[in-house]
C-alpha cells in the first residue's frame, strides 16, 4: 500500500532541474526560506566538501509547489543523501494536501532503494501531523527539533524597536553612547580581515560554526549574499557581525568580539544596524540563526531579547 501511494503522488508531481534564475526567482516568492536551501550555499557545500549538489522544483499541473537542494555522496555501494531544512514550500505543507505528496515523492526518490540512505531534516513544524507524515514513509525521528527564530522585517522600524526586550533596547542605547564606529566591510580584504577574525575567536571559545572558509565560499558563490558588519573604537576592531542574505530572507550567521567590544555592548548595534541595511535592501525575515538553550544561554537570551518568533521544525529523520 504505501508502494502504491508513493507511485500515485509520483505521478502527480513533475521534477525539473532547476536553472539559477528561475530558482533565484521561485526563492525570493517563497519568502521565509532556509540558508541551507539556497543556491550559494550549495556550491559552498559542494567546494568545501566534495558533495555533488541535486536541485530540483517540484511542481503539480504546472504550479511549482517546493524547491528541493539534496546534498549527495556515494560511499562504496551507498549512495548517502542528506537534505537540510527542505524543501522551500511554496505552499502551507500542513493544509495543503499535496504537501503530503511532495514528501511522500522525496522519500520515494532519495530512500527507497536497497542502497540508498536519507538522512533528512525536514522544513515541517514540530506539530503531530509532521511527525505523522514523516512516520507514515518508514523513516523515524533521530534527534529532536531544531530550533531558531524569524524576525519580521517588513515591520517599520519603530515597531521594530518596540518589539525589543527591555534589557536589549538598553544595551542598544548605551552602545550608541559608547562612540563606537559600525562600517560595512565592502572591500576583500576587510572581509578576509573579519572572517580570520571570527575564526581566531571561534577556535578560542572552542563553539561549533561553520569555517571562515566555509562562508567566503558563500560570498564567492553570491557577492550580494554576505553583510559582514565590523565596530571600531578608538579606530581599533572590537567586533563583527556576519549575515548572509537568501532570497526574501537572511540568517545571522556567525559573529566574534572581544572584550572591549563586550563591554561596550557592540554586538547589539551591529546587528541593529544589520537589520536596518537588510530592510533598506528589501529583506522581509531573518533568521536569527539557530537557538540553544542548554549549550548557549547566554546567546539564546540575546537572540531572544529581539523579540522575534520562535519556531521549531519536527526533527532529523532517517
Amino acid at each position: 500500500m504505501l508502494a502504491e501511494s508513493l507511485a500515485a503522488a509520483d505521478a502527480d508531481l513533475a521534477w525539473q532541474p532547476a536553472e539559477r534564475a528561475a530558482w533565484e526567482d521561485l526563492f525570493r516568492q517563497a519568502g521565509r526560506s532556509s540558508l541551507e536551501q539556497a543556491w550559494a550555499y550549495g556550491e559552498a557545500v559542494a567546494r568545501e566538501h566534495g558533495q555533488d549538489i541535486e536541485r530540483q522544483v517540484i511542481s503539480a499541473g504546472g504550479e511549482p509547489l517546493a524547491l528541493l537542494q539534496a546534498y549527495r555522496k556515494p560511499y562504496w555501494l551507498i549512495g548517502v543523501t542528506r537534505i537540510l531544512r527542505g524543501p522551500v514550500w511554496l505552499i502551507d505543507p500542513l493544509e495543503d494536501p499535496r504537501g503530503a505528496d511532495v514528501c511522500r515523492a522525496i522519500a520515494r526518490r532519495y530512500g527507497s532503494g536497497r542502497f540508498d540512505f536519507l538522512s533528512w531534516l525536514p522544513e515541517l513544524p514540530d506539530d503531530p501531523r509532521s511527525e505523522a507524515l514523516m512516520e507514515s514513509l518508514r523513516l523515524h525521528r533521530v534527534v529532536t527539533g531544531y530550533a531558531s527564530i524569524w524576525l519580521d522585517l517588513r515591520q517599520s522600524p519603530e515597531a521594530l524597536l518596540a518589539g525589543l526586550h527591555g534589557k536589549w533596547r538598553n544595551a542598544l542605547r548605551k552602545a550608541e553612547r559608547e562612540g563606537l564606529s559600525i562600517a560595512r566591510d565592502r572591500k576583500e580584504r576587510q572581509r578576509q580581515a573579519a572572517l580570520l577574525l571570527y575564526d581566531t575567536f571561534r577556535r578560542k571559545k572552542r563553539f561549533v560554526g561553520p569555517s571562515g572558509d566555509f562562508i567566503a565560499a558563500i560570498a564567492a558563490a553570491d557577492p550580494e549574499a554576505l553583510l559582514s558588519l565590523s565596530a571600531r573604537r578608538d579606530d581599533k576592531l572590537v567586533a563583527g557581525v556576519i549575515l548572509l542574505r537568501h532570497g526574501a530572507s537572511a540568517t545571522y550567521l556567525a559573529s566574534w568580539t572581544s572584550d572591549a567590544g563586550r563591554a561596550g555592548q557592540a554586538h547589539n548595534l551591529l546587528l541593529w544596524r544589520g537589520i536596518e541595511k537588510l530592510r533598506e535592501d528589501g529583506l522581509q525575515w531573518l533568521d536569527l540563526g539557530g537557538l540553544n538553550t542548554e549549550s548557549q544561554r547566554g546567546l539564546a537570551r540575546f537572540k531572544l531579547g529581539l523579540g522575534g518568533k520562535v519556531f521549531t521544525l519536527t526533527g532529523s529523520y532517517l
